[in-house]
């Protein structure tokens, strides 16, 4: 029996994520219902951007160099095969005023592990291993990057919590050094990919940040696997301001430059107080066509998540919706 992409039921659909921060970390959340699947489970890889500059990350980054692991500690997360007391400490950050103050001790287990190993794919792998996670997770590469970007102005945005408050659209995106190697495990996972998925979250920061690697681009185009972008919710105040669906897929299209096959967005609809809220801060629900943009098809799916606090992908609710979108790819 034929599955998925025309796939047998005896080879897994191996489905490569890309993305950072807490978008990819939703989409893995759904994504992994399927790698645990006991009958014809997905063999699921996430390819982490590491451009972070801010918080605990950024600091770390600046003062031990190396790549900075808070992506890829949310991830990590993400993909615990269930939500452990070893989760919860992963996620730990230190209160107070001292010099441990805001840093999650997942960061630095990480960042340790990589000291002692000498490999930063190592230091995942054994970190995998003690929480029992699903799938694999790699960095976009392991050396230090710095996303850059300008705006129609000319204004020059330098490091990602710069190019997070930049005024959109934006003229140029970049990454420096401009020859920056991927890992090669990340580029041998999309060279072999069935289905590659751009995951939510900021959408220059996040979302196209990997793709700005050439290679990684490279490697999509030659496996021909069907790209799927799942939507953001919501705007961001600053760096997605004003822009609607079209303006994100349009960016993708220009700074990404992959073929998207398709779009996942959300048709569930805020709740006033959430919505008053968000727009209290700048920002409004992403309004989605419901047939296609810019010649993508668009499928529309409800995918907010009722109970929580903030918009948020409820991952059952995205599963489905892959799951759906699939059989129209």
């Amino acid at each position: 029996m034929s599955g998925p992409l025309g796939l047998h039921a005896d080879q897994p659909l191996k489905v490569v994520a890309l993305g950072g921060g807490t978008g990819l970390a939703a989409l893995l959340r759904a994504l992994k219902r399927e790698a645990g699947r006991s009958r014809d489970p997905w063999k699921l890889t996430g390819i982490v951007t590491v451009s972070d500059n801010g918080g605990s990350s950024g600091r770390l980054r600046d003062e031990l160099g190396g790549i900075p692991p808070g992506d890829l500690r949310n991830c990590l997360s993400a993909l615990t095969l269930e939500d452990s007391a070893l989760s919860d400490l992963l996620n730990y950050r230190f209160k107070g005023d001292g010099s441990l103050a805001g840093h999650s001790l997942g960061n630095l287990m990480l960042w340790a592990l990589a000291d002692l190993t000498g490999d930063w794919v190592r230091a995942i792998r054994q970190l995998s291993g003690v929480l029992v996670t699903l799938g694999r997770l790699f960095p976009s590469t392991v050396v230090p990057i710095t996303l850059c970007a300008e705006d129609m102005d000319g204004r020059r945005y330098e490091g990602e919590t710069a190019v997070g408050s930049c005024r959109p659209p934006l003229a140029r995106l970049w990454m420096e050094p401009a020859g920056a190697e991927p890992l090669p495990e990340a580029v041998l996972a999309l060279l072999r990919a069935d289905l590659v998925i751009l995951s939510p979250g900021s959408l220059y920061t996040s979302t196209i940040a990997n793709l700005l690697l050439s290679e990684l681009q490279e490697a999509v185009a030659i496996s021909r696997a069907p790209v799927v972008y799942v939507a953001n919710l919501m705007t961001e105040p600053g760096e997605t301001s004003g822009l609607d669906l079209e303006n994100h897929v349009a960016a993708i299209a220009a700074f990404g430059r992959v073929g998207i096959s398709a779009v996942i967005a959300n048709s569930a609809p805020l709740g006033p107080e959430m919505l008053a809220r968000y727009r209290e801060e700048g920002g409004e629900p992403i309004a989605a066509p419901s047939a296609e943009v810019l010649g993508i098809p668009v499928h529309r799916f409800p995918l907010l998540d009722p109970e929580a606090p903030m918009a948020r992908h409820h991952p059952d609710l995205l599963n489905q919706a892959i799951r759906e979108t699939l059989t129209r790819l």
